[in-house]
């Protein structure tokens, strides 16, 4: 019988010693966990925890919202630098669901793997599962982190409420004109962007845990 297959997350601030106010970014660090563990709950296996100061690590059910997670924890980390390494495969141990420690397996190796990969290649994001997809999808993942570091925030913040409202709605929220958000949809790329997520998110909910 196949194991079951899991998703670990492991992230890691880059260059941490010569950020600014660290206190202040470590506070941020653990609200930004909490509410990941809180928002997620329902796709959480082993809640996040901080692992290594400046490291963090959880696991998932399933990679369907892997991505999500990552996106919206540098949401919430704002202009704190991160990579992170995602890794999907067996636990070795029992599961933990309090919280991501004294756990070992394929899925960790793989995002440890794959986090070190996002650090040499000054990437965002990288992905290491066992699959021949693995290249394609990082491929599509490096090019969209690029699109979006291309985004101001104000255009970054218009993008994330698109996905949940209209155009109408988002305007309203940023109190902006909805030509104004229209223009931006239109001329920044954002579109493509929010083309190339949905078919990253089909793909990673057709993985099987």
């Amino acid at each position: 019988m196949k194991s079951k297959s899991y998703c670990a997350i492991i992230g890691d601030i880059n260059k941490s010693r010569s950020l600014p106010q660290r206190a202040k970014v470590q506070k941020q660090f653990q609200r930004a966990i909490d509410a990941i563990n809180k928002e997620y709950k329902g796709q959480i296996a082993s809640k996040f925890v901080l692992t290594l100061g400046d490291e963090f690590q959880g696991l998932l059910s399933s990679p369907a919202e892997s991505y999500r997670v990552v996106r919206h924890f540098q949401d919430f980390m704002e202009d704190v630098p991160f990579a992170f390494g995602i890794g999907i495969g067996p636990l070795a141990t029992p599961l933990n669901p309090k919280e991501a420690l004294g756990m070992d397996g394929e899925c960790f190796h793989r995002a440890r793997a794959a986090l070190e990969t996002a650090k040499q290649g000054h990437r965002g994001v990288v992905y290491d599962f066992d699959s021949p997809a693995t290249s394609l999808i990082n491929a599509l993942v490096g090019l969209m982190e690029v699109l979006w570091s291309r985004l101001t925030p104000r255009q970054q913040r218009i993008a994330q409420l698109s996905k949940l409202y209209n155009q109408k709605e988002t305007a309203r929220r940023l109190k902006i004109t909805p030509q104004a958000v229209s223009k931006t949809y239109s001329s920044t790329g954002m579109k493509r962007l929010q083309e190339a997520e949905r078919t990253l998110l089909t793909y990673l909910e057709s993985i099987q845990p």
